[in-house]
């Protein structure tokens, strides 16, 4: 806008798929959707994410956990994986993923099951997608 005002005020959702660039794409988001100060608000945000791919962008794992940690924290109310327990991408996102997570009553939607990321189990989950190669969709939502 040229005047330092928020150029946007509501966004209803974004999805990101980036292919390993998602923790570059977040910070980029710093200087729009999410910059200080600003007043604008996202509904929710799809984003898959694959640890082991961060290299591409050449993000480090202490990096990208602490970007998604920022996310979850100061951006969203709350966050989710989505994991598959059926079907082809179920080799990708596993629902023995879920083990790490606290939430034990996911909600359940065509052969996926969504359950709650806390901040405290970021770490933990994002470690056992790269030793294990796994990418997975995450649901942030306010």
């Amino acid at each position: 806008d040229g005047g330092g005002g928020d150029w946007l005020s509501n966004v209803a959702f974004v999805k990101v798929d980036v292919e390993g660039f998602e923790i570059a794409a977040f910070r980029g988001m710093r200087n729009s959707l999410f910059r200080e100060g600003s007043s604008t608000k996202v509904g929710g945000m799809i984003v898959e994410v694959g640890p082991d791919r961060w290299g591409r962008a050449n993000i480090g794992f202490e990096a990208g956990v602490e970007e998604m940690k920022n996310l979850a924290e100061n951006h969203f109310e709350k966050s989710y994986i989505l994991v598959r327990a059926e079907g082809g991408h179920a080799k990708t996102c596993p629902v023995s993923l879920a083990d790490v997570v606290a939430d034990k009553n996911p909600e359940e939607f065509e052969g996926n099951k969504m359950y709650e990321v806390k901040l405290e189990e970021w770490e933990p989950l994002l470690k056992k997608m790269e030793s294990s190669h796994f990418d997975c969709n995450f649901y942030f939502k306010n």
